[in-house]
This record gives structure tokens, sequence and C-alpha cells, in this order.
């Protein structure tokens, strides 16, 4: 199956930017590794402080989202339908799957959709319960249209307010269920955030086998994994997200919040044969390669390994 590149030159959302060089340096990768249809979006570099502590930057993000990153994601997915392309999306920081994901929503409008958030935290967060105000704390809230109001910390004004309103309205789809979201190697989370996933019984599950917001023992990745493909397969269209955090920070120092007791690479090469040949997986996504944050060139080599493994299982696929 032929590759579509979707370079998302964005940082904005992120605690620490720095993004933007590593999705740079992916797709000169992909350029001389993976040769692949490119299209590139870029959003204007923030030099300011940010005006709303518990939403950073979201005066700037939604205009982005709403103008100009997703009419271009959404028009590509259309046309990759036609084409019979694979969507593949480098993004900077983790933020921009609000557009994305949305984006996503938008051209899958009448399917019953899929998560699958590779990550070491939930970013469950919304502007009502964030302890850190980081926008890429919050897309999955967005996705799911969740304020969290039982685990409110935060009183936002009626500006902001309006703004994260619009930020959950970005996509007209009925919404994603949150049994339909599914957590690899989540391990670094708030309270507000396991509120959420034990609440609404989230699939969950951290790099070492825990079941995040249950009793339950440690389990093995290949028997996870088994459970996971038998819901995925009850779906229309899946969204895979692979931040690179999910990685053992000892691998991936080059990311901004790096978390101890994550994957192998080799676990993570387990998680893409499972996940990338399956016909409801619909887009890939990987993001937070912060390359400024560490120049260990060994170590970003882990992450060009990666995304050839991916973008090879996914080259596997039947068209």
């Amino acid at each position: 199956m032929n590759i579509e590149l979707i370079e998302v030159y964005s940082d904005i959302g992120a605690g620490k930017h720095g993004t933007v060089h590593g999705v740079d340096m992916l797709s000169k990768h992909c350029e001389q590794h993976q040769p692949a249809a490119v299209h590139k979006i870029f959003a204007q570099p923030v030099n300011e402080s940010p005006k709303q502590p518990s939403a950073k930057y979201i005066e700037h993000l939604l205009p982005f989202f709403q103008d100009k990153l997703m009419p271009t994601v959404q028009g590509l997915l259309d046309n990759s339908k036609q084409s019979q392309h694979f969507p593949v999306i480098i993004s900077g920081d983790h933020s921009n799957a609000i557009g994305n994901l949305a984006a996503f929503m938008n051209h899958h409008k009448d399917a019953r959709i899929g998560v699958v958030w590779i990550d070491a935290h939930a970013d469950l967060h919304s502007v009502y319960t964030t302890p850190s105000g980081n926008m890429h704390g919050m897309p999955l809230a967005t996705a799911l249209r969740l304020d969290n109001l039982d685990c409110q910390i935060n009183t936002p004004d009626a500006n902001l307010a309006n703004q994260w309103q619009s930020l959950k309205a970005l996509s007209t789809h009925a919404g994603i269920r949150p049994s339909d979201v599914f957590f690899l190697g989540l391990r670094s989370y708030e309270a507000p955030e396991e509120h959420i996933i034990a609440n609404q019984q989230i699939f969950a599950y951290s790099a070492q086998g825990a079941s995040i917001g249950s009793n339950d023992s440690n389990k093995p990745l290949a028997v996870i994994l088994d459970q996971l493909i038998d819901k995925l397969q009850t779906l229309d269209a899946v969204y895979v997200s692979f931040d690179v955090d999910a990685l053992d920070a000892s691998l991936i120092p080059a990311t901004g919040t790096p978390e101890p007791h994550g994957y192998t690479a080799d676990e993570i090469r387990s998680i893409f044969d499972a996940l990338l040949g399956l016909d409801s997986v619909k887009l890939f996504e990987i993001t937070e390669f912060n390359p400024t944050l560490d120049d260990d060139s060994d170590k970003h080599q882990t992450i060009f390994v990666l995304l050839d493994y991916a973008l090879d299982r996914i080259n596997q696929r039947q068209a």
C-alpha cells in the first residue's frame, strides 16, 4: 500500500519547544529511506508568554486547527481514500492530535471510531483539571468531549471556556466512546485522569502490563495485544498514535517528558506487528520527538528504525 506523509510543524502546545526539529529530521530520513508523497503543514511560531495559564497558547492553536491543520488533513484523508493511500502523520507535539483527530472524525463521520494511544501519558486533562496548562496533555479530552468537572481545580474565564468548547466542537462527529479508547504504555498520569479511566473502565495498560484503574495482575504484552485486537476488530476506523515517550526514558531522552519503565524497541515492534496490518486501522501518527533535548544520534536512531519498521509494516498491507 502506498504511504502518504502528513508532516505537522507545530510545537505550540508543548511545555518544551523543539519537536518541529524532530519532524524535520524524520522527514529527511523518510526522504532518503522511505520515499513517499509528502504534505507539510506549518504553524506560525509563537514567541510570547502564554495568556492563559490553564490552556497555554490556546488562542494560537484554535485558529491553527480550524483554518489550516484540519482543512488540510481532512482534504488529504478524503483524497487518500480514493487513491488507496495510507496516511501517516509525523507531528510535532501531541496537541496537534486535537486537530488531527477532529479531521479523522469528520472524514469517518458515520463510523464508530477507536483510538489506540501508545504513550506514557493519558492526555485526558481539560482546562478545568490541568496542573500544567500544556495543551499536549488534552487531546483525548477534546475528542471525548470531557470536562471532568468532578475533579475541577481551575476556573476558566468566559473567553477561555468558550475557546475550550470550540476545541471540543471542532468535529461534527457524534463522538468517540470512552470504551473505544485504548492505552498502551501508560505510566504517568494525575488523579483526574485516573478518575476518568476508572469510572469509564477504559482499556489502559502500563508498559509493565499493569491494568490502570483496576486490581488485575500484570499481563504479558502478547495477552494484552490479543485482547486489544479483539476489540479493534469491532470498530470501523482506528487512529493509532505513537508518542515516542512510550519508550523507556533510557532509550529516548529526546522527548519533552521522558518516563522510566517504558517499552523496549522490540516491544514497540510487537505492537506495530499486531496493529498496523488490521483493516480497521486507518491512520498512524508519530509524535513528540524532540532532538533539541538530547543530541545522542545513536538514540535518535532508535526512532528512525521504529518509524521505518512501522512504514514497512504498513507497506505490506493490501490496498
